[in-house]
């Protein structure tokens, strides 16, 4: 379901004709749809969850479900996870650097993917840990951060005045 409505909103994001107005309605459908399916997730109801404990049990019991393995076989090139807010801070650095944040990561799950830690630090920052393989050609952790940054810049404009 959110798919859909990110899906809308990264068109309108890349096209010059829509306005700020459709664009941040269109962020605000899907951060909704995000939210009910976090929710829906937190009590239980999350599909995935379903899927991983059927194939657990199964594999405990010696039963092979195909359905299973194929479902959960698929790659997951980007795997994502919040940092606990405790965990999180800014440290201010001497002049000239980059301001770092204390927190922790995990390394891609597949080997052409991406890991992706993230986490609020306060009202104003939010803060991503991101790790690739360097033995795959495929993947740039330098690259995503750029991007990152510049699409996050992108939506804060949305907002701004």
């Amino acid at each position: 379901i959110n798919a859909e409505y990110m899906g809308e909103f990264v068109r309108a994001m890349e096209d010059p004709q829509e306005s700020k107005e459709r664009r941040r309605e269109l962020l605000r459908d899907s951060t909704r749809a995000h939210q009910l399916r976090t929710k829906n997730a937190m009590a239980g109801m999350g599909v995935d969850r379903h899927l991983f404990a059927l194939y657990i049990v199964s594999r405990g019991r010696g039963v092979d479900s195909l359905f299973l393995e194929k479902a959960l076989g698929v790659p997951w090139r980007l795997s994502t996870s919040q940092v606990p807010w405790g965990q999180t801070s800014l440290k201010e650095w001497p002049a000239g650097h980059q301001r770092a944040v204390r927190g922790g990561g995990f390394g891609p799950v597949a080997s052409d993917g991406y890991g992706v830690c993230y986490g609020f630090c306060d009202d104003d920052h939010l803060a991503f840990c991101i790790s690739s393989r360097k033995d795959c050609e495929g993947t740039d952790s330098k690259r995503f951060s750029d991007t990152l940054q510049k699409v996050m810049s992108e939506m804060q404009d949305l907002f701004q005045e």
